[in-house]
């Protein structure tokens, strides 16, 4: 018999963060990483078969278990209101992570749009619902501040005009980037987009303020609107 207050699975946990350190999370399968990850969420219960049972209810993917909304995992026996809390931690904090790694202050954007569209890739990650964001950008594209400006479903959102001026107004700056996602979809402009951004566009060149792109982002990717052969026509026309 166990001895009462002693975690049983306590041997099975450290030969786990043994073999992390020595190995690596590589030398996991993708159940044995969420059972891992779950060791510090769900302190004393068996996480193998928590991870088991999340994963055949997310579809397999350990992604999906990251993702899914918070009550959806608390339907999961031994998921309690914590763990779940745990669970949306952790997709939070690989989104912010990967964002603030590609803030690095000696670098932040460069001109290259594969950069652009990597730290906006990284700043949707996870997210279930339409966003607009804009970043404020100097001449050479160092990243100045970033926002998000609207919020829809999990099909649409609106663009706040007067909102995308306050922030260019608040940021002091002339150059701004804007982007929005297609969270169940793909990262392709629809002709509501293409002539959102050509109306942003001629309309804050007015203003003498560029917007210097449009990055559409999905699950699978993100796509520079300035750089695609059915958009960027949108920058070269005369106002």
């Amino acid at each position: 018999m166990a001895e009462k207050g002693k975690n049983v699975h306590e041997g099975h946990r450290k030969r786990m963060r043994e073999q992390f350190l020595e190995l690596g999370l590589e030398s996991f399968n993708e159940h044995q990483i969420l059972e891992f990850a779950l060791f510090y969420g769900i302190p004393r219960n068996n996480t193998n078969v928590i991870a088991h049972a999340l994963l055949n209810e997310f579809g397999g993917r350990l992604c999906d278990v990251i993702e899914a909304p918070r009550r959806r995992l608390m339907n999961i026996r031994g998921i309690s209101e914590n763990s779940a809390t745990y669970i949306m931690f952790l997709r939070e904090f690989s989104s912010y992570y990967i964002k603030n790694r590609q803030l690095d202050p000696d670098e932040q954007f460069t001109d290259e749009i594969k950069d652009v569209c990597a730290y906006f890739e990284a700043l949707f990650a996870g997210v279930e619902r339409e966003e607009v964001h804009a970043a404020a950008i100097t001449p050479k594209y160092r990243l100045l501040c970033e926002r998000k400006l609207a919020e829809g479903d999990i099909t649409s959102v609106g663009f706040p005009r007067r909102k995308l001026m306050d922030f260019v107004s608040e940021c002091g700056c002339d150059k701004v980037i804007i982007a929005h996602n297609h969270p169940h979809g793909f990262a392709v402009a629809s002709k509501d987009d293409f002539y959102v951004t050509r109306e942003l566009v001629h309309d804050f060149r007015k203003f003498d303020i560029e917007i210097a792109d449009h990055i559409i982002v999905s699950e699978g990717g993100s796509q520079s609107m300035r750089t695609s052969h059915y958009a960027g026509s949108i920058w070269t026309e005369e106002l």
